[in-house]
């Protein structure tokens, strides 16, 4: 399932990801302290009973001194991510009757680089891949959207005009009648709204979004 983790821009910039770099480089768990232990409250909000031992949170293992272990590290990233995040909407996506919608060149193209991915694609799965000092989070599963690209991606789909969609444009997908596609469109324009609405309100709060293949 997709999720998107939205994340303050200049925080993610200027702590969140030199923390975690810097944790990475020096294979060390020191750089990232203090932030870790800064987000126990709230990770601790998502798992109530984690003081009993009932989940061991990483965050709180981290801020009180775990000794680095590269297995620790990913998962760490992703506890960062999700406790810092001010907002995980629950949006269902359909990356790929849009992508036929939108940009059916790319419909079933095996490209794997996130920069040439179509635009509707980059605002499901990011624009780039999580790299934090050369520690790569999650390849294939996770990227995501800077400011510039969050800006981007909400004019693109704020042009976009799906009252002008029709089922035709579904010929590709793998359904197997007309009324299949016509739920289908209907499916994709219901949720396309909700997603046009969380990259505008990203680019007006100046945040940064993150998209991960859970």
């Amino acid at each position: 399932m997709l999720y998107f983790f939205i994340l303050d821009g200049p925080e993610f910039l200027e702590t969140i990801g030199p923390a975690l770099a810097q944790s990475w480089q020096r294979r060390s768990f020191e750089p990232c302290r203090e932030l870790c232990a800064a987000l126990v409250p709230r990770a601790k909000g998502f798992f109530p009973g984690s003081e009993h031992g009932q989940h061991q949170l990483l965050v709180e293992q981290v801020g009180r001194g775990l000794t680095f272990d590269r297995r620790f590290w990913q998962p760490l990233v992703g506890e960062v991510l999700m406790y810092s995040a001010i907002a995980v909407p629950r949006l269902e996506t359909a990356a790929e009757t849009l992508c036929c919608l939108l940009a059916p060149e790319h419909f079933r193209d095996r490209v794997t680089a996130r920069a040439r991915l179509a635009a509707i694609q980059q605002a499901h799965f990011g624009s780039r891949d999580l790299v934090f000092g050369g520690g790569h989070y999650r390849p294939e599963s996770a990227g995501w959207n800077d400011t510039d690209e969050v800006a981007r991606l909400a004019d693109y789909l704020a042009a976009q005009t799906p009252e002008q969609w029709t089922s035709a444009g579904l010929a590709s997908l793998e359904v197997y009648d007309d009324s299949e596609r016509e739920a289908e469109l209907d499916y994709a324009r219901h949720w396309f709204l909700p997603l046009c609405d969380m990259y505008r309100d990203a680019r007006d709060a100046g945040q940064i979004i993150v998209c991960e293949d859970l």
